[in-house]
């Protein structure tokens, strides 16, 4: 397992989860970011997480429903941990440190996580739950910046739409760079934050 994968456990399971389904969650995640769901066989993660067919049937009734549950867990836990980070009550630069940081830790510890909810949005989005779809990333994004725009610490030079898909789309690359082994490890959380700065700086 890699070192970032020995972090991930705690992301994607809970203290309900069985050994077993916990062995099964992360690895089926990491086949899933090297190859992709659809390259990725039930035999493949039975195999990876030392565990029979029937073992992963037990939990789960196809690949599929495998990763649409992956996909909805890391989903809404980043939901969770940027909502936090991110939330309104403080000024808007100690919201942003916050944001920045802990999107930095998650890239240093699991980009996996976002690597894999980054790449298979389009597919698995439309399928949660109103309930996990509550907290949206891009939302909380728009609001900040909003927020930032409105006491003057954020360029109304360019669009807060466009300000968003610039910092998620350094964030996703970010994610692949490092799974890739193109950035150093733990360099994310001292980086990002002076990054994004410079990008919405009026």
């Amino acid at each position: 397992m890699t070192e970032t994968l020995a972090n991930v456990e705690s992301f994607l399971t809970d203290d309900r989860d069985p050994p077993s389904k916990r062995r099964i969650l992360v690895e089926a995640l990491r086949l899933f970011v090297e190859h992709g769901v659809d390259g990725t066989t039930v035999r493949d993660i039975a195999r990876a997480s030392g565990y029979s067919n029937p073992a992963l049937f037990k939990f789960f009734a196809s690949k599929e429903e495998l990763a649409l549950h992956l996909f909805g867990r890391c989903y809404t836990r980043l939901g969770e941990r940027a909502s936090l980070a991110g939330a309104p009550g403080r000024p808007f630069g100690e919201r942003l440190g916050s944001l920045m940081r802990t999107f930095g830790q998650i890239l240093d510890e699991e980009p996996e996580v976002l690597l894999f909810v980054q790449d298979n949005l389009r597919v698995y989005w439309p399928r949660l739950t109103p309930a996990e779809r509550k907290t949206s990333l891009i939302g909380l994004l728009r609001g900040l910046l909003g927020d930032g725009v409105a006491s003057g610490e954020v360029t109304t030079a360019i669009s807060v739409d466009l300000l968003v898909a610039a910092l998620s789309g350094t964030v996703a690359q970010y994610a692949r760079m490092r799974h890739f082994g193109e950035l150093p490890p733990g360099t994310a959380s001292s980086v990002l934050e002076p990054l994004v700065i410079r990008m919405i700086a009026p």
